[in-house]
């Protein structure tokens, strides 16, 4: 969208990815401005031999001097000269209004990935270079739409949030309505129903979905004649475990699952309903598993989801609530960039960023 409305030409585009420390932001955006470059130079100058041997010796300058036949030679000097570049120059406010001269808008993509005490400084400082007339986009996921409101209130009011949602029931249905017409398909509206909504608002997990229907079908060409599609709940389960291949995030999983190194005394394990026992983390992804789909979570709802999971001596509230914690770090730790969920501990949330994530914790049979 950014580039449609604003231009590649006129448009700054910097990551905010791995922005742990406010040189590193400053440095990028004079490394992608390329200007003002501070060049230094530095001159040495030697004396420089040069010795021809006449004679039967010739070994080392010594030996040359005491030769029969003597040295012929002759000094100078010689100046050396070396040259360095580093992006170098103004920060803050003064890079900001550079970029205002030059008509550009800077555009932050993954605001959110900055660390947070870094984007409380820089907010200070776009506050200013927005009030100056420099045009400026931060672009986050949409549970941190307000990130750069919470680093600095004072940009309440002055900023335009411009919100992007996941898609509709409504407009999922686009999809299959679109294509299996076109193959002469007519799936029962109660598995279209379930396609829609395991398919976590994701435009390409809907997608994708159809076309293991197709697979599971046998169909893959379009059909002379109309073919009327039932599958029962088993036949179902199938497809959903099935297309579970296409989302694998068993590393993101495994890293969760596995928990933090382990101190002291062993986890304390827990007896759930499926007969089986768990630790606290495995417990909590089960949590997320089972119930109706949704990309966030708050705080009641997982407590609530492991009450049922765990009915005698579930975990305590706090015990969830460190663990939360936990997980969130080791992924931010462990994964980098590749954030499968996120723990906000201010608004007591647990959002899941990427579907597919939440679609592999469903029906990957772990």
């Amino acid at each position: 969208m950014c580039e449609s409305v604003i231009g590649t030409r006129g448009m700054l585009l910097l990551p905010g990815g791995g922005v742990n420390d406010e040189p590193i932001f400053w440095r990028r955006l004079r490394r992608k401005l390329t200007l003002p470059v501070q060049q230094t130079k530095s001159t040495s100058q030697s004396k420089s031999a040069d010795l021809t041997a006449r004679g039967e010796a010739a070994v080392g300058i010594k030996v040359l001097a005491q030769a029969k036949g003597g040295v012929e030679g002759s000094l100078g000097n010689e100046r050396q000269q070396a040259q360095s570049n580093a992006y170098e120059g103004p920060d803050g406010i003064e890079l900001l209004d550079y970029i205002r001269r030059r008509g550009l808008t800077l555009v932050i993509d993954d605001f959110h990935y900055i660390a947070t005490p870094v984007q409380t400084l820089l907010a200070e400082q776009l506050k200013e270079a927005a009030r100056a007339g420099c045009k400026i986009v931060t672009v986050s996921v949409s549970h941190r739409s307000d990130q750069a409101i919470r680093a600095n209130p004072d940009l309440r009011g002055r900023v335009v949030t411009i919100d992007i949602p996941y898609w509709t029931p409504e407009e999922l249905l686009f999809i299959p309505k679109r294509g299996f017409p076109l193959l002469n398909v007519s799936p029962e509206y109660k598995i279209i129903d379930r396609l829609v909504c395991e398919s976590l608002s994701s435009p390409q997990l809907m997608q994708t979905l159809c076309l293991q229907l197709c697979r599971e079908t046998g169909t893959e060409y379009s059909l002379p004649e109309n073919k009327v599609v039932a599958l029962n709940e088993t036949e179902l389960g199938i497809l959903f475990h099935n297309t579970a291949a296409v989302a694998n995030c068993k590393t993101a999983f495994d890293i969760i699952l596995a928990g933090p190194k382990i101190r002291g005394r062993e986890r304390k394990l827990y007896a759930m309903d499926n007969g089986n026992d768990g630790d606290i983390y495995h417990v909590i992804l089960r949590a997320l598993a089972c119930g109706e789909p949704t990309l966030a979570f708050p705080y009641a709802d997982i407590k609530k989801r492991i009450a049922q999971i765990v009915p005698f001596d579930p975990p305590r509230g706090v015990d969830i609530s460190e663990s939360l914690d936990q997980i969130h770090h080791r992924v931010l730790e462990k994964l980098g960039e590749d954030r499968v969920l996120e723990w906000d501990a201010e608004k007591e949330t647990l959002n899941i960023p990427d579907p597919y994530f939440l679609y592999y914790l469903r029906w990957a049979g772990w």
